[in-house]
């Protein structure tokens, strides 16, 4: 027996009885929750289990709706960040949705995150025959125990916590415990012919330049900030009226089988033929040059210059400015950082530094940052400042949360670099 509230540790894939007594306005009664436990977090570096514990929490109307017969079904999930609810709560006390039964509870649990447990509270007392097929030593780490025993018999039902693993692309890593940041997602960013940003969703960062008379616009890198958030999936189901049995009615009539009118033999094979032999076999081969690449840098652009045993190959023009940005990004460089790293809780405040620097050798001008937060931040008003003269604006976005628009005038030459700040809460 223990205090509530207290926390334990549960293996998946089984199934774990537990008794509440000493309940509010009902002391000298007990209830018999049922849990079974479907998944578990994948950690990134720095979590804990222990430190995201699955909330399993009864409020006083559960207990008197139990207590009057009723059975209450939670299907508890781990939230997609990516269908996030634009809405802050405590960890202990997770959203509740209504659904009509406890399958629809499960299919919109795993439609918006991954299932971690299922739990179903009525008022049946389960015989003590029945506890001891579910009471299975190695499946249940209480307070004060330090490691978890094998368990002596297998998991009752498949669970989802192993990562599943490709042997050429690698472990394919759950999206549900983090949720990204920067970068640029869905529908890619770019400048329309009427001069306007398209592509900005939820998440991105764009940054838009002029360079040379044309409208241009790079992104920055990404970043991931882990911050598993739970959800509850509720259903109830109502005693109504009585199960009863009835026999199957007489057979009124009978049919026997067809007969066979024609047999056919099978047929045998008439012929087989071989697979064909191999009529040669061709050993690949590489040629290896005696003298290596070698680079000439010209008076206007540099030129590539390859010689091999006398044969020269030109390579194509590239502009200076390629050797020191990334063509796909231009001449700016744009980073985000989250500040402090590492794994976060909900209702943390953290500080999101995105600095620009122009790396290339023409300089820019007429900069507009935007960033369009995630539905799982809420930015704090008045956090926002900048090192440079800017206009700033934010509005809502798709996501319930806001974008947030600098308008930086002036010309940012080869060198110069910029930064923005603002703080923002973990929902």
């Amino acid at each position: 027996m223990y205090d509530a509230p207290m926390v334990v540790g549960l293996r998946p894939g089984y199934v774990f009885r537990f008794e509440l007594t000493g309940l509010p306005y009902n002391v000298r009664q007990s209830l018999y929750p049922e849990v079974e436990l479907r998944g578990v977090l994948v950690p990134r570096p720095g979590m804990k289990y222990m430190d995201y514990p699955i909330p399993l929490f009864f409020t006083q109307a559960d207990i008197d709706q139990a207590l009057k017969g009723v059975l209450i079904t939670k299907v508890i999930y781990l939230e997609d960040p990516e269908k996030a609810l634009p809405i802050g709560f405590q960890p202990d006390f997770p959203v509740e949705t209504p659904d009509t039964s406890e399958a629809e509870a499960k299919r919109n649990a795993n439609e918006n995150g991954r299932l971690m447990a299922i739990v179903r509270l009525g008022d049946r007392k389960p015989p003590i025959q029945e506890l001891q097929t579910v009471a299975i030593p190695g499946t249940l780490l209480l307070p004060g125990e330090r490691y978890l025993k094998a368990p002596t018999l297998p998991p009752v039902f498949s669970y989802d916590s192993v990562p599943l693993y490709d042997p050429l692309l690698g472990a394919r890593i759950p999206k549900e415990e983090c949720f990204l940041n920067g970068g640029d997602k869905k529908t890619i960013l770019g400048i329309g012919p009427d001069g306007q940003l398209n592509g900005l969703n939820a998440t991105d960062v764009s940054v838009e330049f002029t360079k040379d008379g044309k409208r241009r616009v790079t992104t920055s890198n990404t970043a991931s900030i882990c911050a598993p958030r739970f959800l509850i999936r509720r259903a109830e189901e109502f005693p109504n009226g009585l199960n009863t049995a009835q026999m199957i009615a007489a057979n009124t009539g009978q049919m026997g089988s067809a007969t066979i009118k024609e047999r056919v033999a099978p047929m045998t094979d008439i012929a087989r033929e071989k697979a064909n032999e191999y009529i040669g076999r061709v050993r690949p081969s590489s040629y290896v040059g005696k003298l290596g690449a070698s680079y000439f840098v010209g008076t206007s652009k540099p030129m590539a210059i390859a010689q091999v045993e006398g044969v020269q190959v030109l390579g194509a023009l590239v502009e200076p400015e390629q050797l020191t940005a990334s063509p796909s990004l231009g001449p700016l460089t744009v980073t985000k950082i989250i500040d402090p790293p590492g794994p976060k809780q909900s209702g943390d405040i953290v500080t999101i530094t995105i600095r620009y620097a122009n790396t290339g050798l023409k300089p820019v001008s007429e900069l507009v940052v935007s960033d369009s937060l995630s539905g799982r931040l809420e930015y704090i008003q008045g956090s926002a400042e900048t090192d440079r003269a800017a206009n700033f604006t934010a509005e809502e976005n798709e996501a319930g949360s806001v974008v947030m628009r600098w308008e930086l005038p002036g010309e940012l030459f080869p060198g110069q670099a910029g930064t923005i700040k603002f703080k923002v809460k973990i929902r």
